[in-house]
This record gives structure tokens, sequence and C-alpha cells, in this order.
């Protein structure tokens, strides 16, 4: 049968197109490479979770922010690790243990440095006379550096919370870990809060 030279020119496009196909599917990790791949790992690597579900009693909260390196520059991939008390006081019941955490998630830092979490708003320990602020625990770690813990999340309106304490939380600007808490248009309160990825501290403080 006699190829047409229109034939002949759609044969030359489809295997062009091909040829690119491939050289893409190369230049990508094999995880990623040319198919579903992609949003999968994003699906087990997510930047944003939920760690309280909606059932669990407790005033809404969502914070999220970014991660940058001592340059100021986003650092993706980065695993952060959070738990805190319920709305009770409580990590675990009977006993109080913060190792058995209840409320707790994991989450990495996107293509962007950024993360983000809802939960529920802890509550002061349950089971002590005079207990600190309440706080949400926070472990880092960076592709390149060990899981260590860093400073928790704290929330200015705390009464607990000393004036001390929110002076020096003021002069570190966005990377403070004193959070305000703002109302959105559907009720849950929203803060953000930045991190800058610190060798030393992570040696320091390695888990």
């Amino acid at each position: 049968m006699r190829r047409t030279v229109h034939d002949v020119e759609e044969r030359r496009d489809f295997i062009k197109r091909l040829s690119v196909f491939a050289v893409t599917c190369a230049a990508v990790p094999a995880t990623l490479a040319c198919s579903g791949h992609e949003a999968e790992a994003q699906s087990q690597h997510p930047s944003t979770i939920e760690i309280a579900g909606p059932q669990e009693p407790g005033a809404r909260i969502h914070l999220s922010g970014t991660i940058v390196d001592a340059n100021g520059k986003p650092v993706p991939g980065v695993k952060m690790f959070l738990y805190h008390t319920d709305a009770t006081g409580y990590y675990s019941r009977p006993v109080n243990n913060p190792r058995q955490a209840r409320l707790r998630g994991t989450l990495w830092s996107n293509t962007s440095g950024q993360y983000s979490f809802h939960t529920i708003r802890p509550a002061h320990y349950g089971d002590v006379s005079s207990p600190p602020a309440i706080h949400i625990h926070v472990h880092l770690q960076p592709p390149d550096l060990p899981e260590h813990w860093v400073e928790s999340f704290y929330f200015e309106d705390d009464p607990r919370l000393g004036s001390e304490g929110l002076s020096r939380n003021r002069d570190l600007g966005r990377f403070a870990n004193v959070v305000s808490l703002s109302s959105s248009d559907t009720g849950v309160l929203k803060g953000v809060r930045d991190f800058r990825i610190d060798r030393v501290v992570a040696e320091r403080n390695k888990i």
C-alpha cells in the first residue's frame, strides 16, 4: 500500500513525540517516572495532615508555615513529627504518657518548603496542679540531618505564658514559636510559624 506524504509526516511526528517522552522518563527518579507515582508519593509523604479528626472534641486550629535553610531558601522533604494533649490535657489514658500520645502525626515539607496541619487546640496537663503552658511538641528531620526536637508551639493568649517568654519570642518574628491565633470565616483558629534549619541545634537536640 502506497504511503502518502501526510502518513509519513504523521509517523515522524509520532516517533519524535515518543522519543521526548522516553527522555523525560529517564530524567526523573524511577519512583516518579511518567506515571501516577508522583501523586502516590505525595500521598505517602503529605505536606498537609489532619491530626485530630472532626469528631475529636476541642477548638479547631490550623497551623502552617515554611521551612528554610540558613540562607532563607525553602527546604523540601523535611520530616515533621507532631504530638500533643487532647482537650482534657491528656496524651493518653489511663496513664498520661507523651511517648504514647494519641494525637500525633507526621508530614513532610513540600517542594516550596511549606507544611500545614489541622488539629484541636490542646489543653493544660490534666493530671498536675501547676501545669506548663499548653503546647504542641515538634521534631524535625531534614534530609541530611538527624531527627531532633525544636521548641514546641505555644500560644500567645495562654495565661500561663510568662511575659519574659512572650517578649523574647516577639524578637524572632516569623520564626517565633509562640503563635498568635486568629479566627477565620469558618471559625477555625489559624496561626503561622516558620522554621529555620540549624545544623548546630539538630546535632545538639537529636533524638
